[in-house]
């Protein structure tokens, strides 16, 4: 997937333009990049398209917090006034799944359901159902 397609996409789900759309894919990013460590953030950069990646590994890593605190730290980090971060959060969730390589694609969801993202994950516009699935049905 380009970057191009991804940022598109992102725009289309949030029905927003381009530069909305990147605006709310850097802060959901770079607060993923807080949740995870630090190799988790590298790995899930290195599948990400174009540039996009960075945005996941410039924080601080590791850190704990909740869904609700998740996206509450988005919304802070947009500048954008019209994009609900929770819309955005949900979008940009969802095209990570679609952008990382099928078989990589199970243990990202383990990931985000251990950090305690199940409602984010299940709200997801992902063409890829990760509701009801385990890892070994992917």
């Amino acid at each position: 997937m380009e970057r191009a397609v991804f940022l598109e996409t992102v725009s289309d789900r949030i029905d927003t333009d381009e530069e909305s759309a990147a605006n709310a894919t850097r802060a959901v990013l770079e607060t993923i990049g807080e949740r995870l460590s630090a190799d988790e953030s590298e790995e899930l950069a290195a599948q990400l398209p174009g540039d996009l990646g960075r945005h996941l590994t410039e924080g601080e890593s590791g850190q704990r917090f909740s869904e609700e605190a998740f996206v509450s730290r988005v919304d802070q980090r947009m500048d954008t006034v019209d994009v609900p971060a929770q819309d955005a959060t949900t979008s940009v969730l969802g095209m990570i799944l679609e952008a990382v390589d099928e078989r990589d694609r199970p243990a990202v969801v383990d990931q985000f359901r251990q950090y305690g993202f199940e409602e984010l994950l299940a709200e997801t516009d992902a063409a890829v159902d990760v509701g009801e699935r385990t890892p070994d049905e992917y």
